[in-house]
């Protein structure tokens, strides 16, 4: 069962919400992870930044589409 928004009369999935969530949440998280060091210790970074998206881009996505 797909979900959309309407948004000013503007329907869209609800995917798109949650992208830009979790790509506003990954910019506060990656500026924590660099502010603490963690990327110190972490073998690829980029691969890092891009696994930590996915956690939070899918989370909220498995909560609205079980």
């Amino acid at each position: 069962m797909p979900l959309d928004i309407t948004l000013a009369g503007i329907q869209m999935p609800t995917l798109l919400p949650i992208f830009v969530a979790a790509a506003v949440m990954q910019i506060l998280v990656d500026r924590l992870m660099s502010d603490g060091g963690i990327y110190n210790h972490v073998w690829h970074p980029g691969l890092f930044r891009t696994a930590v998206f996915v956690c939070l881009f899918t989370l909220p996505c498995l909560l609205i589409y079980r």
